[in-house]
């Protein structure tokens, strides 16, 4: 059924006229092509693009669509959406969705660690402003493909067992066999309240995606699934990937909840990483991660690389440390039982990086090298009617330094000091050493919740936006 708002063109001067945007009404689960079936509408759609709908009705719940081949990508703009929930494009019947050995990579290799293009359910390729919600998209490759396009909206879908690359793909990919990166084409997508889970990565931002915003997504990958390497909730591959939002999602049981490398002008804000290996690893630059809970990992955040800048702030970072471990082939995270990367925030994943002294710098000044030298505080510390912390601080020549501190009810499984609830913070400059002494003074409930003992701990971030890894834990007992 083809219906069209108006009967007839808008007649231009010249003659011409403006085409309709019609909807094309899918309500056969059918995949031969007739009219009425998904693959007819999208081909009529594409026959005639211009702000079409593909409007997907059915008359059952489940009404499960079983494809027999890929459908074409779809041009728009166009909507493609369902008129209540329960509707199924499923390609069990001729991808076994749980079998990584269906998804190819591009150039060898199989399942979510390879870089792969193949068998999405729904895909956008070198197009845009296509709107896909309210759809369940299930054993494919990949669900929900958005190469080198722009300005599509994904949202409200459920997306679940695809081994191939990821849920949702959003990728500049060249297309060429060394899968270069495009520069403009994949950017100002919108990826937002889907449930995606058993898919690999959960999502991808990869080779040139900018500008594209992923929140209030919910990604899990069930750790009980034997021999299935573990990936990421969301990775970020390849080169160009800047200017991304990732907000308000949360992610469970992955080997990476995010797995950033080196995309840069990266905003990470108010996400919930629970039950991973590592939660956030990154090397980019201009990386601000903000409100986020971390909690239940094996590591929390791990800045790597020398050029890196993550700024890490008002987090609450707490309870990690946990022995998780990631199973042979996992593209993230580790297999190493004997890991020590145990801590909240972990520079270089590699355990605790201890402060440049000034008799190990060159010049004669501490902090020479990245991380950035973490607080100490100090004995002097007490906690009377308030909480009053004494420190000091050892780093750059007259540096302005952020300092923020933490309480904790205590450490984390693995013995470390974290930041489980966050106190304030305090701007300082060092001293032509290097140096500064500070204090900083808060509530006598640190905790909220009238605990008399707690430890507490600091970060530094300095001017160009580097954050320290957590000080050791000071404990303090409240004076009777």
């Amino acid at each position: 059924m083809k219906t069209k708002p108006f009967a007839f063109g808008v007649l231009l001067f010249g003659g011409a006229t403006i085409a309709q945007a019609d909807t094309f009404v899918v309500n056969s689960t059918a995949d031969d092509g007739s009219a009425n079936t998904l693959r007819w509408a999208i081909v009529q759609n594409n026959a005639h693009p211009g702000g079409n709908t593909i409007q997907i009705v059915p008359s059952a719940s489940p009404f499960r669509i079983k494809l027999n081949s890929l459908l074409p990508p779809i041009i728009g703009p166009a909507t493609v959406t369902a008129t209540s929930r329960g509707v199924v494009i499923d390609g069990g019947n001729f991808i076994d969705g749980n079998n990584q050995a269906s998804c190819p990579g591009e150039t060898g290799g199989f399942g979510p660690n390879v870089r792969s293009l193949q068998k999405p359910g729904l895909a956008v390729v070198d197009s845009g402003n296509v709107e896909i919600s309210n759809l369940e998209i299930t054993n494919f490759c990949i669900g929900v493909m958005l190469l080198r396009s722009h300005d599509n909206h994904v949202h409200h879908n459920t997306i679940h067992n695809t081994s191939g690359a990821a849920g949702v793909l959003v990728t500049g990919d060249d297309g060429t066999a060394a899968g270069g990166s495009t520069t403009g084409l994949s950017t100002r997508n919108l990826i937002e309240y889907n449930t995606v889970y058993e898919t690999g990565d959960g999502m991808e931002c990869t080779r040139g995606t900018t500008f594209t915003t992923y929140q209030f997504n919910t990604m899990f990958e069930f750790r009980g699934r034997p021999n299935v390497p573990y990936s990421q909730g969301i990775e970020c591959a390849g080169s160009g990937n800047d200017n991304n939002v990732i907000q308000f999602n949360a992610f469970k049981g992955y080997s990476d909840g995010l797995q950033m490398n080196s995309a840069s002008n990266l905003l990470i804000l108010e996400n919930i990483i629970a039950g991973t290996t590592y939660g956030i690893t990154t090397a980019g630059a201009s990386v601000t991660i903000k409100n986020n809970l971390i909690t239940a990992n094996r590591m929390g955040v791990g800045p790597s690389g020398a050029a890196s800048h993550v700024t890490i702030t008002r987090n609450r970072i707490y309870n990690n440390g946990k022995p998780l471990l990631s199973v042979a082939g996992s593209a993230g995270g580790t297999t190493n039982p004997n890991s020590p990367a145990l801590l909240g925030i972990d520079f270089g994943v590699n355990g605790v990086s201890p402060n440049d002294l000034a008799v190990s710098c060159g010049d004669g000044f501490p902090d020479c090298t990245p991380p950035q030298n973490f607080p100490v505080l100090s004995s002097g510390s007490t906690w009377n009617s308030t909480v009053n912390l004494a420190g000091t601080l050892a780093s750059r020549p007259n540096a302005s330094i952020t300092i923020e501190f933490f309480a904790n009810h205590g450490l984390n499984v693995a013995g470390f000091a974290e930041g489980e609830v966050y106190l304030g913070s305090q701007t300082v400059t060092t001293d032509p050493t290097g140096n500064i002494s500070f204090t900083f003074s808060t509530p006598a409930d640190p905790l909220g919740d009238g605990s008399t003992s707690a430890y507490f701990t600091a970060t530094a971030t300095n001017a160009s936006g580097q954050t320290s890894e957590f000080s050791s834990a000071l404990s303090l007992r409240r004076a009777q």
